[in-house]
């Protein structure tokens, strides 16, 4: 069960530096090699034209670059956090 331990205190504002990036892919494909230079291992969400999520493999080649693959082509978004 779990209990309310009250609001957490922000000693630095971690809240509004994040930053975030958006990638379009306008051509269908199985294969998306992004550079989001984030400097790090951003959460990916990918989303088809129809703007359905779309599940596939992540992989990170660098902090600044992923490929994501997919087992059918399609054209999109992906939403870099």
């Amino acid at each position: 069960m779990a209990r309310y331990i009250g609001n957490p205190a922000v000693t630095n504002n971690v809240f509004t530096g994040d930053a975030n990036f958006v990638f379009t892919q306008g051509s269908v494909a199985t294969q998306w090699v992004v550079d989001h230079n984030l400097a790090k291992k951003p959460a990916v969400t990918v989303v088809d034209s129809a703007g359905t999520v779309v599940i596939g493999q992540v992989t990170y080649n660098t902090d600044n670059r992923c490929t994501l693959d997919f087992q059918a082509g399609f054209s999109g978004k992906a939403f870099f956090n």
